[in-house]
């Protein structure tokens, strides 16, 4: 199973509480790039992870878009990490 988390610069908490879910392979974008938000999503992605305060306005609601489009459970997670 592939998650993919979006923002936040120490995710490794986010990271572990997936792989405990048994996501294997978990995807990364930094959220600050500018070509973050008309970067493709990665395939077969089943989990979006939404680390809040370190995106955008606009590439939050793109990704919430795209995760509806495509059937993909979305968390969002503040700034502090609680998970």
């Amino acid at each position: 199973m592939r998650a993919l988390i979006i923002g936040g610069d120490h995710i490794e908490p986010t990271r572990r509480a997936l792989h405990a879910q048994g996501y294997e392979d978990i995807v990364h974008w930094s959220g600050r790039k500018t070509g973050d938000l008309t970067r493709p999503l990665p395939a077969h992605v089943q989990h979006m992870v939404i680390v809040l305060g370190y995106v955008n306005h606009n590439l939050a609601r793109r990704m919430r878009q795209l995760a509806r489009e495509h059937r993909i459970h979305v968390d969002y997670v503040g700034r502090k990490g609680s998970h």
